[in-house]
C-alpha cells in the first residue's frame, strides 16, 4: 500500500512539473475523477498573473495556476484583493516586491496591479520599486510591474515619467505583445505631459509600427505629442511613416497623417512624396482621413502649389463637408493656392464666399485671404461687411487685407 501511494505522489509530482510554464504562468484544470499523473491539463498560458481569472471549482474539476518555478496559486490567493485597502496595505506590498521570495513578491505584485487598475493612485508609491524590477527581473514580474505602471501612467502621467527610461528599453519587437501594450500606453501617456521625456523612444515605437505592433494606434499618438514639440527627433522616421500610410488600416493612417501634418509645418520636404496618397485620401468615408489629409495637403500647398493645384476641385467641394476640420483645411488649401495660382482657384470664388459665414473662425479668415489673393471683385461687399462685424479680430484683419488687395488691383 505505502509503494502504491509512494508512486502514485512520484507521478503527480512529475505531472505538475510537465506543466510548470518557461515564463509566466499557466492556468491547469484539475480533474477530480482521475488519478494523478493523469489529472491535469493546461487551460491557458499567460505572461502576468493579474490577467487569469480562476473559474468556479465544481463537484468534478478545480483549477489552479503554476509560475514556472512550481508555486501553485489558487482560489484564495487570487481572490479579489479591492476589499479594505489602505496605505499600510500598499507599503506592504511595496515591501514584498523589493524584498520578498519569488511566490510571495508576485503575489504582491498580483494585488497591487488589481488595486491599480481599479484605482491608479494605489501604485503611485510603488513607481521607484517597479522601475527596478523591470530591469533584471524575470519577464513575468516585468509583466506585472508594467501592468501596474500603466494604470498608473493613464491617470498620473507625470508620476510615471522616472520609469520611461526602463520602460523603453521593452520596446522591441520580440517582446511580449501584453508587455508591448503596456510599455507603448505609459510612452503615450507620459509623452502627453511631458513629450521631452519620450523623445529617445521614437525611433523604437518606429521600429514597432513596421514590426506590426499590437498598440499601433497609441505608438502613433505617442509619436504624435512628440513632433509637435521637438520635430526633429520625428524627422528621421518620416519614410516609415509614409509608407505605413498605405500599409495600414483607417484608423493607424489617420494617426500617420497627423503626424505627417505635424512635421510638414516646418519640414515640407519630408512629406512630399505623401502628395499623391493625401490626394487619394480626400475621398476617404471616414471623416477624419479626409481631414487630416487635407490638412497635410494645407502645409505641402505652401511650398510645392504646382503638385498640390491638381487637388483644387475637390478642395472646393470638401467646403461643404460635413466635418468642420475637413473645411477648415480646404480653405487652407485654396488660400495657399489661390496665393501662388489664382487662375487655378477661380472657380471656388462663389464657395469661398459662402464660407465667410463658417462658424469656424479660422476658416473664416482664410477664405477671406483666398479672396484676396483672388482679385474678387464680387466679394468686396460681403468682406466690407465681415470687416465691420465679424466677431474675430484675425478674420476681420484678414478681410480688411482682402479688400485692400481687391481695390488695389
Amino acid at each position: 500500500m505505502e509503494e502504491n501511494s509512494d508512486r502514485a505522489f512520484e507521478s503527480g509530482r512529475e505531472e505538475r512539473e510537465a506543466h510548470y510554464p518557461d515564463a509566466g504562468y499557466t492556468l491547469v484544470e484539475i480533474n477530480l475523477m482521475r488519478p494523478p499523473g493523469e489529472a491535469l491539463s493546461v487551460v491557458s498560458h499567460h505572461l502576468a498573473l493579474s490577467s487569469i481569472t480562476i473559474p468556479p471549482a465544481t463537484e468534478f474539476e478545480d483549477y489552479v495556476v503554476y509560475d514556472q518555478y512550481g508555486h501553485a496559486y489558487d482560489h484564495e490567493d487570487l481572490e479579489d484583493p479591492l476589499e479594505a485597502v489602505d496605505t499600510t496595505d500598499v507599503d506592504g506590498m511595496i515591501e514584498t516586491i523589493q524584498t520578498g521570495e519569488s511566490g510571495a513578491q508576485r503575489l504582491a505584485l498580483f494585488r497591487l496591479a488589481r488595486l491599480a487598475e481599479a484605482d491608479p493612485s494605489a501604485g503611485l508609491t510603488a513607481v521607484p520599486a517597479l522601475t527596478t524590477e523591470l530591469r533584471g527581473s524575470d519577464p513575468a514580474v516585468q509583466a506585472e510591474a508594467m501592468t501596474v505602471l500603466s494604470s498608473v501612467a493613464q491617470e498620473y502621467p507625470e508620476e510615471v515619467t522616472p520609469a520611461v527610461e526602463a520602460v523603453t528599453e521593452v520596446l522591441t519587437p520580440e517582446a511580449d505583445p501584453g508587455l508591448l501594450d503596456d510599455a507603448i500606453t505609459i510612452v503615450s501617456e507620459v509623452a502627453d505631459s511631458s513629450p521631452g521625456a519620450v523623445v529617445d523612444a521614437v525611433p523604437k515605437l518606429a521600429a514597432l509600427l513596421q514590426d506590426g505592433s499590437p498598440a499601433d494606434a497609441a505608438a502613433i499618438t505617442a509619436i504624435q505629442r512628440v513632433a509637435g514639440p521637438y520635430p526633429d527627433a520625428v524627422v528621421p522616421i518620416a519614410p516609415q511613416l509614409t509608407a505605413y500610410l498605405g500599409e495600414s488600416d483607417e484608423s493607424h493612417r489617420i494617426g500617420a497623417l497627423a503626424v505627417l501634418g505635424t512635421l510638414s509645418t516646418d519640414y515640407p520636404n519630408v512629406a512630399e512624396d505623401t502628395i499623391p496618397t493625401a490626394i487619394e485620401l480626400l475621398d476617404a468615408d471616414h471623416y477624419k482621413l479626409r481631414a487630416n489629409a487635407a490638412g497635410l495637403l494645407a502645409n505641402l500647398a505652401a511650398e510645392y502649389p504646382n503638385q498640390v493645384k491638381p487637388v483644387v476641385p475637390r478642395a472646393i467641394e470638401l467646403l461643404d463637408d460635413s466635418d468642420e476640420k475637413a473645411r477648415y483645411n480646404a480653405t487652407s488649401i485654396l488660400a495657399r493656392i489661390a496665393k501662388a495660382d489664382p487662375e487655378a482657384v477661380e472657380p471656388g470664388i462663389e464657395p469661398l464666399i459662402d464660407a465667410l459665414d463658417k462658424d469656424f473662425a479660422y476658416a473664416r479668415s482664410n477664405a477671406a485671404w483666398a479672396l484676396g489673393y483672388l482679385g474678387a471683385e464680387n466679394a468686396l461687399e460681403r468682406l466690407r461687411g465681415i470687416e465691420e462685424t465679424d466677431p474675430n479680430e484675425e478674420v476681420r484683419h484678414a478681410a480688411s487685407v482682402a479688400i485692400d488687395e481687391i481695390e488695389s488691383r
